[in-house]
C-alpha cells in the first residue's frame, strides 16, 4: 500500500491496560473481515516516573501536587495515544473504534480518587480508556465504549451466529501467531461489531 488512496477502510478495537492498550483493525466483509493488523499503543512516556500507574505515583502526595502530577500525566499520555493513533491510521483510514470498558460506574473527583485504593485503580483503567477514547475523537473518528461484561450479548449483533464468530475469532489468532490472547479477542470482536455497524458496510449483509 504506497498511496493513500490505497490505504482500506477498517474498524478498530481497543482494550486499555496500565500505560499501554492492545488493539486490533478488522477491514472488509463484515460478515467474514480480515485482520488487517494487532499492535499495542504506548500510552505514558517512561521519562515521567510513575506515569505508568499516576494515580497510586499521587496518592501520598500533598493534593497540590497531586493535582500538577496528573495533569502532566494526563498531557503527556493524550500525547502519546496521538502518536500511537497516528501509526495505526497510517495503515488503515479508521473509520469507527470499540473501546472496551469496565463497570461503567462514574468516578468522584480528584480528591475523593486518591482517598480510596479501590478507587485508584478504577482510575486508572478509565484514564487509558479516556486517552484512546479523547485521541479518536481529536482525529474524528467514531467511538463506542462496550463494558466487556456486555460483549459476549453483543455478538448477537454481528450479522454471523456466535458459534461463527467465535470460529473466525479463533481463525484471527492461527493468522497471526502469538500473542493471541483476551486482549486481541476483546479487541478483534469490538472491531468487528463496529466494522458490521458501519454505513459503508451494510451492502455486504
Amino acid at each position: 500500500m504506497t498511496g493513500r488512496s490505497k490505504v482500506p477502510d477498517a474498524a478498530l478495537g481497543v482494550r486499555s491496560h496500565s500505560g499501554w492498550a492492545a488493539y486490533v483493525l478488522l477491514f472488509g466483509n463484515p460478515r467474514q473481515p480480515d485482520i488487517l493488523a494487532r499492535g499495542r499503543m504506548q500510552l505514558c512516556d517512561p521519562a515521567i516516573t510513575g506515569s505508568k500507574q499516576p494515580f497510586h505515583e499521587a496518592e501520598p502526595m500533598t493534593f497540590a501536587l497531586a493535582e500538577k502530577f496528573i495533569a502532566r500525566c494526563t498531557a503527556s499520555t493524550a500525547k502519546q495515544a496521538d502518536k500511537a493513533l497516528a501509526e495505526i491510521v497510517r495503515q488503515a483510514r479508521v473509520t469507527a473504534c470499540c473501546v472496551l470498558t469496565a463497570s461503567g460506574r462514574p468516578l468522584p473527583d480528584l480528591k475523593g480518587i486518591l482517598a480510596s485504593h479501590s478507587t485508584i485503580h478504577a482510575a486508572e483503567g478509565e484514564f487509558y480508556r479516556n486517552a484512546v477514547a479523547h485521541a479518536c475523537e481529536r482525529a474524528k473518528i467514531p467511538v463506542r465504549r462496550v463494558r466487556e461484561r456486555d460483549m459476549e450479548a453483543e455478538t448477537h449483533n454481528l450479522p454471523v451466529p456466535p458459534g461463527e464468530a467465535k470460529a473466525r475469532l479463533a481463525e484471527f489468532g492461527k493468522q497471526v501467531g502469538a500473542p493471541w490472547t483476551a486482549d486481541e479477542k476483546l479487541s478483534a470482536l469490538g472491531a468487528w461489531l463496529m466494522l458490521a455497524s458501519l454505513p459503508s458496510t451494510r451492502s455486504w449483509r
